[in-house]
């Protein structure tokens, strides 16, 4: 009499314990953003042109930092690829700034492909602090994030977004780049090398 009990104990056990986990679809919703949807931050976005990089950074110093990413960018070993970073201008007060040390831009064939953003403050208690916010400033969808105790990012359809705060640290970062380029690039440089093993005489 005791066994049909027993096997109905362990039975509802089952039940109550599936409905307190979670399932993995839930713990692990993607991001279903696309590039396109990809956020803008201090008025830069993803695939935004040099021009238009310009007219958000008019410094001399800003200007003079992206001119030279795009000369070297067309360097036959660089492959259409450009790297500069954009710095406050002590004389000129750019909105644009306020709160954050430096911004970093890669570009390809003169589109931003890539930008990273250092933060001076504030001090956040966690990265999912820090992630919360971000996810509500940029309207981001906040259930996707993965990550650790002091990073974290978020995989969206043709884009990443990465983030790090550090406990006990005013700074904070967030990157955002399109994850296509790496493969865009490397096709590139192995057409190079067809082109020169083709090329090849003996």
């Amino acid at each position: 009499m005791k066994y049909p009990f027993v096997l109905t104990l362990v039975a509802c056990l089952a039940v109550l314990t599936s409905s307190q986990t979670p399932s993995s679809s839930s713990a692990n919703s993607r991001c279903s953003l696309t590039r396109e949807q990809a956020p803008e931050i201090r008025g830069i976005r993803l695939g935004m042109s040099s021009e238009q990089l310009l007219s958000l950074f008019p410094e001399d110093i800003n200007r003079q930092r992206i001119a030279e990413a795009i000369r070297e960018a067309k360097s036959v070993d660089k492959y259409g690829v450009g790297f500069f970073d954009l710095r406050p201008d002590r004389e000129i007060a750019n909105p644009r700034f306020a709160g954050v040390n430096y911004i970093t831009v890669a570009m390809l064939d003169e589109r931003i492909t890539s930008f990273h953003i250092e933060y001076s403050g504030p001090e956040w208690k966690t990265v999912h602090q820090f992630v919360a916010k971000l996810s509500e400033g940029l309207r981001l969808p906040s259930s996707s994030w993965e990550g650790g105790v002091e990073s974290s990012q978020l995989n969206c359809d043709g884009f990443r977004i990465e983030a790090q705060a550090f406990k006990g640290s005013t700074q904070s970062f967030v990157r955002v780049r399109d994850t296509s380029v790496p493969d865009v690039v490397e096709a590139r440089r192995e057409a190079a090398r067809e082109k020169a093993r083709q090329a090849f005489k003996p």
